[in-house]
């Protein structure tokens, strides 16, 4: 039903005002009946306007318009239609597009929100524009070679489905007309082609006499298809890479090795069936080259079946009549033969299917048992002419193949086939099923796994010729998916086996597995709960970085099973992440804390009394986890989030400063005199962050047993954000990513180090230079207990230091030079040894060994959450107060005060008249928090 209306051009009406509040309505003003003059100066003349309101272009389209005209008179002449809109504010010479897709109107769509008002202009019998060419449809463009009469010289037609022949030689004179130098439409295809070449002559090269445009461009689409899945997408959802620190720890910026994991689904053998699925070779029977003759050298001329009954004659037919079709060349190309043999039922089904697919007929199963397979044809045949009656019965068509099992016989033989079809080829074909789908776009799929499933669904429709749905496209690509990665349910069973390989190929190696309590003891089965997994390349290098120090954190798997990863993270020499081991659980809570640092505690030989150096960001159960188990233990706690729980409370620049000076402050002194100056500025604020023992979060209190002074867990948040890619896949698969990424990252940072050049690492290096610069000559008998404070926390040689060494060296002291004083941590020595250790990489799935384990994996149970499921982080309240919207910053959380009564919650547009109140004050800048009501 026609939902848009027809009016006179006398009709004027306010469209923009007629349309406010509905974004996707608008009208066109039709010029039709004219034609364009010449450019510059476009014009359109002697034509028509007509108005067509109350179109939707959430469903408007080219079609639309074909009603449009026939409902002016149109469709009598029989001549064909262009159709151009212009774009607003553009003019007729430079604001013209073409519209005869739907890629067209999606464009055309892009200019609705704020223009009501479009401007659609028609041309009759032949367009004099180049604006089909700027259409994204010509791609899809045919060329053809049309023989004129003696007098005429061959002239290319460029053909558009849907859309009529346009004279491209005529197009072409009038782009050489205003652009005064090219004559080609693109510009650059005569310097492509040469001077003296044709357009003709050069396709007739390329492609061959009889091949068209659109074949030759196939390849290019399907390229561009694949590289829109690839660089398409301007949102990323690597979360963790997107915080935005107010903190910034100059001293402490982490300088790590990238290590590019984007071709991490290409490592992964083809010819080998992986995790869960099946083998990706993907064998295309119809992929054999017509013109080569092919002599089986494979075939065996005697027949499996028994000899009994059957004479020498009739086996002398047999081998007569396969010798005659393996020497006919028809035999390439021809799928089915009288005697054709196949190995088994499925594989004779399988190679029908696939012929029905290419042929685009409906063959369908009539009989289907332990002996038989017959195939026949349910196509459709037309039924023309004047004599056709309606009650005429349905005419058959002859197409039937047989195939069937003699008793004694393992093999399928052919015995019918009628390989004539006298029905019509149709574009909705059974058995293009998903599952066949899958297998034709694995290759496709393993080299970019976020292909859009638009760009899918062109080229299957393209290449077989058949109609697709949505729905389809997007199950093809899961079940490819399924075939690169692996089923999320059957890594769970095989998880055992990777463990002996993972432990065989990297010895030293720990991984424990914690199960579900189980009612049944002889149940062969056990539900899995957790895996905790530490290389033995990492621990040994770890112990060679001479640094007991690590941060925890945990980050969300986003695949079916919902789950955490935690992980412990270290720093290296150059101020780099050093990941030493991870694990898998169930969720954040005290007991998935203490089974995960109670495994690492074992690895690294830590007991009650370890003097060890811990940074967390006070997750869910971590705390009371490190009490229990490391009571001995440096415990520091992350100052971003300490400030983010502030700013809950009190905002404002001052409060986030004051807490940065008590943070960094490397003396007792130095704090004091911070935290009196935030009790001056608001004493709740100082009581709240008092309750936090300084030890925790100031380097006033820390010991100097990690020689690091970080007070930020930000090597967690990157060791996160490298992993972000492979939280959404099977758990083998998962592991498997954040292993490759470890030894990689081992290869890429020795190979940096193997450039490397002095006593120090290069951010040693760089820190140390730096503090020279800042020396100064001081007495030797004062030195500011500060300075030494420094050089105690970080092992690195304070300013005060360097020019006592230099002033000891002028009186011939030998002191040595100040990069002797630095500590060993910082050696490059010492770097190169930490990274020595390598990651060895696993066999393929077909090589692992079997686990002796009587108890098979299963997954933990699966709960769904309510509402669509989350991929991105939940942002803190410093993040979200940080976004800015348009051009202004965004006031989410921010509360205001009424001018008129002075309270906090409302502003004076929604005042009703409340008793003013003097403010507390106790909330400082920004008010207290404790009324936060909507931004007005």
């Amino acid at each position: 039903m026609v939902s848009w209306h027809i009016r006179g051009e006398m009709d004027e009406i306010d469209v923009d005002q007629s349309y406010a509040g509905h974004p996707t309505m608008f009208s066109i003003r039709m010029h039709h009946g004219g034609e364009f003059t010449s450019f510059p100066g476009r014009k359109y003349i002697r034509g028509k306007k007509t108005f067509v309101d109350l179109l939707d272009i959430d469903t408007f389209s080219v079609h639309d318009i074909d009603e449009m005209m026939e409902d002016l008179g149109y469709a009598s002449i029989g001549k064909p239609l262009y159709y151009h809109f212009q774009r607003p504010l553009g003019d007729l010479d430079f604001g013209l597009f073409a519209l005869a897709s739907d890629e067209d109107v999606r464009y055309l769509g892009s200019f609705v929100a704020k223009h009501k008002l479009i401007e659609v202009y028609i041309e009759h019998d032949k367009t004099t524009l180049h604006t089909y060419l700027m259409s994204p449809t010509h791609s899809k463009v045919r060329i053809t070679e049309i023989t004129e009469p003696p007098s005429c010289s061959k002239t290319l037609f460029l053909e558009w489905h849907s859309t009529p022949a346009v004279d491209l030689e005529d197009d072409m004179d009038h782009m050489e007309k205003e652009s005064g130098n090219d004559p080609t439409p693109t510009g650059h295809l005569e310097k492509d082609l040469g001077n003296d070449a044709t357009v003709t002559d050069h396709m007739e090269n390329d492609l061959g006499n009889d091949a068209t445009l659109t074949d030759h461009m196939e390849n290019d689409l399907v390229n561009d298809a694949n590289d829109f899945g690839k660089f398409g997408e301007l949102e990323s959802d690597n979360d963790e890479s997107d915080d935005s620190d107010f903190f910034v720890d100059i001293e402490n910026i982490l300088d790590d090795i990238n290590v590019d994991m984007q071709d991490f689904e290409m490592n992964i053998d083809k010819d080998v069936e992986w995790v869960g699925g099946s083998s990706n070779t993907v064998v295309d029977e119809g992929t054999q080259d017509e013109a080569l003759e092919v002599i089986n050298t494979d075939f065996l001329a005697s027949d499996s079946s028994s000899d009994e009954g059957i004479n020498g004659q009739r086996k002398k037919s047999i081998r007569a009549i396969q010798r005659a079709h393996e020497n006919d060349e028809a035999l390439v190309s021809e799928p089915f033969y009288i005697f054709q043999k196949f190995g088994s039922a499925k594989e004779f089904k399988d190679k029908v299917k696939l012929h029905a697919i290419e042929t685009r007929r409906e063959l369908a199963l009539e009989k289907n048992d332990k002996n038989r397979v017959r195939w026949v044809c349910k196509g459709t045949i037309p039924k023309l002419g004047p004599n056709v009656e309606v009650n005429d019965e349905e005419e058959i068509c002859p197409w039937v193949l047989l195939a069937s099992k003699w008793k004694k016989d393992v093999n399928w033989t052919v015995k019918t086939y009628n390989k004539v079809h006298k029905c019509l080829q149709t574009r909705t074909v059974k058995a293009c099923t998903y599952k066949f789908l899958s297998s034709k776009i694995v290759e496709q799929v393993e080299s970019n796994p976020t292909v859009p499933i638009r760009a899918l669904q062109e080229q299957l429709q393209r290449r077989f010729k058949v109609d697709l749905s949505r729905m389809k496209t997007f199950r093809a690509k899961s079940e490819a998916l399924n075939l690169v990665q692996g089923d999320f349910v059957t890594q769970y069973s095989l998880l055992r086996d990777y463990i002996v390989e993972l432990q065989t190929r990297n010895p030293d190696t720990t991984v424990r597995v914690d199960v579900e309590s189980e009612g049944n003891p002889h149940s062969e089965t056990r539900t899995f709960r957790r895996i905790y997994i530490c290389l033995g390349a990492l621990k040994k290098g770890f112990a060679a970085g001479k640094r007991d120090f690590l941060g925890f954190d945990g980050a969300f798997m986003k695949g079916p099973f919902p789950g955490q990863i935690l992980s412990a993270v270290g720093l290296d020499g150059n101020n780099g992440t050093y990941p030493l081991a991870y694990a898998v659980v169930e969720t954040e809570n005290i007991s998935s804390w203490t089974w995960f640092l109670s495994c690492l505690g074992e690895d690294l030989g830590l007991n009650t009394n370890s003097n060890f150096t811990f940074i967390t960001d006070r997750q869910k159960g971590i705390l009371n986890a490190i009490a229990d188990l490391f009571p001995c233990a440096e415990n520091r706690y992350c100052v971003r989030h300490i400030r983010d729980n502030m700013r809950k409370q009190w905002r404002g620049k001052p409060f986030e400063d004051l807490l940065w000076t008590c943070a960094t402050a490397t003396h007792v002194q130095q704090f004091n005199k911070g935290m009196e100056e935030l009790k001056k500025l608001n004493k709740d604020c100082y009581e709240w962050l008092k309750k936090i023992p300084p030890q925790h979060w100031s380097r006033s209190h820390f010991t100097g047993r990690a020689h690091s002074d970080v007070i930020l867990n930000n090597l967690c948040e990157t060791f996160n954000g490298k992993l972000n890619e492979g939280r959404d896949k099977p758990i083998i698969t998962c592991l498997e990513f954040i292993r490759e990424y470890l030894m990689k990252k081992i290869v890429n940072v020795e190979k940096a180090i193997g450039k490397c050049t002095g006593p120090l690492t290069p951010t040693a290096m760089q820190t140390l230079e730096n503090i020279k610069k800042r020396q100064k000559i001081i007495d030797l008998y004062f030195v500011e207990m500060v300075s030494i404070r420094k050089w105690e926390l970080t092992g690195m040689p304070c300013k005060h230091a360097v020019a006592t060494i230099w002033e000891m060296r002028k009186n011939s002291k030998d002191v040595g030079i100040p990069e002797t004083w630095v500590h060993e941590v910082y050696w490059l020595k010492t770097w190169k040894q930490m990274y020595s250790f390598k990651i060895e990489p696993i066999n393929g799935r077909s090589m692992w060994e079997k686990s002796v384990c009587p108890t098979t994996l299963v997954p933990p149970k699966h709960h769904v959450t309510i509402g669509r499921p989350k991929k991105k982080r939940r942002k803190s309240a410093y993040e979200i107060d940080d976004m800015v919207k348009g051009n202004s910053a965004s006031r989410i959380l921010q509360s205001v005060t009424c001018s008129k009564c002075n309270n906090i919650g409302h502003n004076a547009r929604s005042c009703k008249g409340q008793k003013a109140s003097a403010p507390s004050g106790s909330g400082g800048p920004g008010g207290s928090g404790k009324g936060k009501g909507k931004a007005g």
